[in-house]
């Protein structure tokens, strides 16, 4: 099994999570782990609501979604670009 480099506690939203996430793609955001080119690993990631959209069959949570809080990510992650000495 791959090592899981972002791991994500599903209860919680993305601002009470150990790693951070993000919302948008962007050089200023730094990464937060990083892996060398052909690793293999694994990483955790929420809905692009963080969680507001339940799997309860209610159409409230669509209608209520908070659109100023959408599109979470996991990451950034850094490939290095040369592959570490063995």
């Amino acid at each position: 099994m791959p090592e899981t480099l972002f791991k994500i506690d599903l209860t919680k939203p993305m601002s009470e999570q150990d790693l951070p996430g993000h919302n948008r793609w962007h050089p200023d955001i730094p990464a937060v782990v990083s892996v060398n080119p052909g690793d293999v690993f694994r990483i955790e990631c929420k809905d692009w609501t963080d969680g507001q959209i339940k799997n309860d069959d209610n159409p409230d949570d669509v209608r209520d979604v908070d659109l100023t809080k959408v599109h979470m990510l996991s990451g950034p992650i850094w490939v290095d670009h040369y592959p570490k000495a063995a």
